[in-house]
């Protein structure tokens, strides 16, 4: 699965790009789409584009991208997870702007940093001479094994293990810097055998 074979997503994710820019603040793309353009295996097509960013970056991205809202920036509690929320459609494209994003699973609870921590750490894939900075897969696999999505899970690890060296540093202070069942600790560890 190639994204130069995906032109309507390549158009959105380059106009989402362009604007969110203007912001001048820390901003990552994640989900489906940034585990495309990291070489994740993925069975089907990113069906949408998630943005993540800081709680307090919020209104500015959504300033931004206000051209193309269908909603404005709001808490969002919904069973597992709770982030400041808004949605957009770029170039026929859903895309969320998540912001100060936590999700919480059997003892696990988890924040997502992303200008204090992530943002450094992130990988840059350039489209079309324009940089991207993705969520990087150490935040990706935690994620979805906190929500119990093997096939997600399961691809990620595999890709963090060819280059564990990458990835090591980064997932342990996700790792120490939260708060973890031992069944999601178990499972991490079995999955990357360096953790």
């Amino acid at each position: 699965m190639n994204i130069d074979r995906m032109p309507e997503l390549e158009k959105s994710l380059l106009v989402a790009t362009e604007s969110l820019d203007k912001a001048k603040t820390a901003w990552l793309l994640g989900g489906s789409c940034g585990l495309l353009l990291q070489g994740v295996k993925l069975d089907k097509a990113p069906r949408d584009i998630d943005i993540y960013t800081d709680a307090e970056s919020v209104h500015k991205l959504h300033h931004e991208l206000n051209l193309w809202a269908e909603d404005s920036p709001h808490l969002d509690e919904e069973g597992m997870y709770k982030s400041v929320l808004s949605h957009y459609v770029i170039a026929d494209y859903p895309v969320e702007l998540v912001g100060g994003f936590e999700i919480a699973s059997l003892g696990s609870q988890y924040k997502v940093k992303v200008s204090s921590l992530l943002y450094d750490r992130a990988p840059v894939y350039t489209l079309q001479h324009k940089p991207i900075r993705l969520m990087p897969l150490s935040h990706e696999l935690v994620f979805n094994v906190l929500r119990n999505r093997r096939d997600r899970y399961e691809a990620i690890a595999k890709e963090i293990r060819r280059k564990p060296e990458l990835h090591l540093d980064l997932l342990n202070t996700i790792l120490s810097h939260n708060k973890w069942d031992a069944s999601h600790l178990t499972i991490i560890q079995q999955l990357t055998s360096f953790s």
